[in-house]
């Protein structure tokens, strides 16, 4: 694990940390955390308030009523014998621990969870009653030591030594030398908290399933997980685009549309009032029509099937026999059935993921055929998968510090990006009154004065491109498009308001900034990401419209020389052309000027 960041799946959300990925080794170390639904709407509402110390060390806060809990993932060095080196290392780590406990607000509920690499042993309960409790196993190490060190200064407890259970359901990892099982993973919890752990155990079959060393160690707390108070977000307006290719359903939106409009035609109306109707009705009318009913329960396809599943819980059961028979007779029966049903697993994986990707593959290049761009790229982007949320991304400020707080990254976008858009200009103000404006045609003048006309708005939507993000107004261009006549007429009435009492709508002069990353350099610099602004597509016509009148004017006005910008022209021929000539400058060394 490489990084850090945050991965989004669905509605579930992982949180990670790791090695930088410039500096990868085969012993990068790296921890995660990974919410469910529930916790993962909690996070995002409470602010996804996250910080990724170090590869060994993470820590995100849920901001819940009526507990505060923030939870810390940590993986520690191996420090067995106490060598000079692992100490060092050791003594770091539980340094860099103890600075992000003491960031974390003394009323919240702490988490530590993850391999301590420790064995607190058990005669710990005799001298550290407050830490330990009566059911820890072992004998004590270096690193447990330290951990007990660590919980006595901060009154944590471990509370894996609480609660009474088989030893099989302590132990967390067995040691491939002696073949002797520890505990190692560790849940640790603030004291005033201890009542709300209920049980930890472990869960055996899941280190079977999955493969690893390690076994699951479960902690079931007593705690609600409730957000404040529920934040409102816009939710986008989704469509079927293929819906508004239907001639019946057109039809209707077209009909229920025109009847709308002769029915307010009448009415005298401010231009905020008749936009604010006019986009009310046109949402509530085409997400009637239009909506994408079979957008929440369709999921991608995916390789994994029940048949697979199937025989990885057999594997994971089978591994359990395996464990429950260890240094018998019968040992050797159950580790062949595991080992069996390992290989079997894989086989089957192996063959549905081929198959899985002839499928897939297949889909892609009948969409292609079929000209369907969309949707052989949206496909693509799933199994293309990983996809990291920006918004949940730290961001460094000027003075190189990491923001990681939602409140602090928002200021920080909003700082950044008005200093980008807002350059401060050198040239006189003088000078540029001193340019001569050029004289327009009377008849011309006449001309742009006009009220725009019906076609104009015709043409102007035609001119839009489609499957393109809608703006503040979440009304899209496909959806003006669709409607045809009845719709320009709507539209038309607004563009001749705004023109002729030089008013714009509130919503015009809105944009919605989203920021892309550049695929290159520090994901938490401000300056590898660019933005781009979505705008309301009713504003965006009335623009076209302006620029389709003056378009004639300005092409006489402007150089022959001049391609960028411009209709039909490029800039790709005179930037080859300077390459090629500064090529020659240097090889034949001729001044380029």
């Amino acid at each position: 694990m490489y990084d850090s960041g945050v991965i989004t799946k669905d509605d579930y959300s992982m949180v990670y940390a790791g090695a930088p990925s410039s500096n990868k080794t085969r012993s990068a170390h790296g921890v995660a955390i990974y919410l469910d639904k529930h916790a993962a709407s909690v996070w995002r509402e409470s602010g996804t308030k996250w910080e990724a110390v170090s590869e060994r060390i993470l820590m995100i806060r849920l901001s819940c009523v009526p507990i505060q809990v923030s939870i810390i993932a940590v993986y520690s060095p191996i420090n067995p014998n106490g060598n000079k080196q692992a100490t060092e290392e050791s003594n770091a780590f539980y340094a860099k621990l103890q600075q992000t406990v003491d960031k974390v607000p003394r009323g919240d509920m702490l988490l530590i969870l993850g391999d301590f690499h420790a064995r607190v042993g058990k005669q710990q309960n005799l001298t550290s009653k407050n830490v330990t409790g009566p059911h820890a196993v072992d004998k004590i190490n270096e690193n447990g030591k330290q951990l007990i060190d660590f919980c006595s200064h901060n009154e944590l407890i471990v509370s894996n030594t609480f609660y009474q259970h088989k030893a099989v359901h302590q132990m967390t990892w067995k040691h491939p030398a002696t073949k002797k099982w520890h505990m190692l993973d560790y849940t640790l919890v603030n004291k005033k908290f201890r009542s709300s752990v209920e049980d930890v155990r472990v869960f055996r079959n899941a280190a079977g399933a999955i493969g690893t060393d390690h076994h699951l160690v479960r902690t079931k707390l007593k705690f609600h997980l409730r957000w404040r108070k529920k934040a409102e977000k816009p939710q986008c307006l989704r469509l079927e685009i293929n819906k508004m290719k239907d001639v019946d359903l057109k039809r209707d939106f077209q009909e229920q549309l025109s009847y709308k409009l002769d029915a307010i035609a009448a009415q005298k109306k401010p231009i905020k009032e008749k936009y604010d109707v006019f986009t009310e009705h046109v949402k509530a009318l085409s997400g009637a029509i239009f909506h994408n009913k079979q957008n929440k329960s369709k999921k991608p396809k995916e390789w994994l099937t029940d048949e697979i599943l199937s025989l990885v819980d057999e594997k994971g059961a089978a591994f359990v026999e395996w464990q429950n028979h260890s240094q018998t007779r019968m040992q050797r029966k159950y580790r062949n059935k595991y080992y069996q049903l390992r290989n079997l697993v894989n086989k089957k994986i192996r063959a549905r993921r081929l198959e899985f990707w002839d499928e897939v593959s297949e889909e892609i290049e009948k969409a292609i055929k079929q000209h369907d761009p969309s949707t052989a790229y949206r496909m693509i982007r799933q199994l293309k998968g990983g996809r990291t949320n920006v918004d949940n991304i730290p961001i460094r400020n000027k003075q190189d510090d990491l923001l990681s707080e939602s409140e602090d990254v928002m200021v920080r976008w909003s700082e950044y990006f008005c200093e980008l858009l807002n350059v401060h200009s050198i040239i006189d103000p003088h000078i540029i009154q001193q340019i001569p404006i050029p004289s327009i045609p009377t008849i011309e003048q006449v001309r742009q004065d006009i009220p725009p006309s019906l076609s104009e708005v015709v043409g102007a939507i035609k001119q839009m491109k489609n499957r393109k993000a809608q703006g503040v107004d979440n009304i899209s261009a496909d959806v003006l498009k669709a409607d045809g006549v009845p719709m320009a007429k709507w539209v038309h009435e607004i563009v001749c308001d705004v023109w002729n009492e030089e008013v714009i709508a509130e919503e015009w002069t809105t944009s919605i900034l989203i920021r892309l990353y550049k695929s290159k350099g520090d994901r938490t610099v401000c300056g590898n990401y660019r933005g781009i602004s979505l705008l309301a597509v009713t504003g965006k016509i009335f623009t076209r419209i302006i620029l389709n009148r003056i378009q004639n004017l300005v092409d006489k006005q402007l150089l022959e020389q001049q391609a960028g910008f411009r209709r039909n022209k490029s800039t790709v021929d005179q930037i080859f052309t300077l390459k090629l000539i500064m090529e020659k400058s240097q090889e034949y060394n001729k001044p380029l000027f």
